[in-house]
């Protein structure tokens, strides 16, 4: 439904990501940041300019 909603607002789905993780899963974090952060580099800048 957040997806849907950010699309309605302009902003790429892909920019959102929920994952559940442990506590004990810190390999598993690090991973997913990687990931994600891969992914927002490659979309590039917001298409969304801040409120000055």
């Amino acid at each position: 439904m957040l997806k849907a909603l950010i699309h309605l607002l302009g902003i790429e789905p892909e920019r959102i990501r929920l994952e559940w993780v442990s506590s004990a899963e810190g390999a598993r974090f690090a991973n997913i940041i990687r990931e994600f952060t891969e992914t927002i580099r490659s979309l590039g800048p917001s298409k969304i300019k801040a409120a000055a």
